[in-house]
């Protein structure tokens, strides 16, 4: 299984809080973990705002693991058009543009964001978590 983590999923991997030990588990039976560039940046500074700079090393460390898709021409393109036709803000329409040019199987999309859940779903992704309320 391929696991696409938004910044608000791989947030938790890093700082407990309500979800976290779903995505724990869903990286430790993924086959890969894929996420665009920007997640790096939302990530280390989310994790530095809450438990400070201490926590960043082990963000550095697993990047590593990460199977990057950059922000190039076709997924800005692909951002702007399910930014419109999903009403999301820039860097979910991003993220979700990412994950659905991931090579090979479409993977399981990790969010906690509510409107970025649903429009992965509306786009034929499996999500993780099922369901958000």
């Amino acid at each position: 299984m391929k696991l696409y983590l938004d910044s608000s999923a791989l947030v938790k991997r890093y700082v407990a809080e309500r979800g976290s030990e779903d995505v724990v588990r869903a990286m430790d039976v993924a086959d890969a973990w894929s996420s665009c560039r920007i997640t790096f940046v939302e990530t280390v500074r989310a994790v530095g705002l809450r438990v400070g700079s201490g926590g960043i090393g082990r963000i550095e460390n697993e990047w590593r693991n990460v199977d990057v898709v950059e922000l190039d021409h076709g997924v800005a393109e692909r951002a702007a058009e399910v930014a419109l036709s999903a009403g999301l803000r820039t860097l979910d329409a991003i993220h979700l543009a990412a994950a659905l040019s991931v090579p090979g199987e479409s993977p399981l999309f990790a969010t906690w964001d509510t409107r970025l859940h649903r429009a992965a779903r509306e786009h034929g992704l499996r999500t993780l978590p099922v369901a958000l309320i």
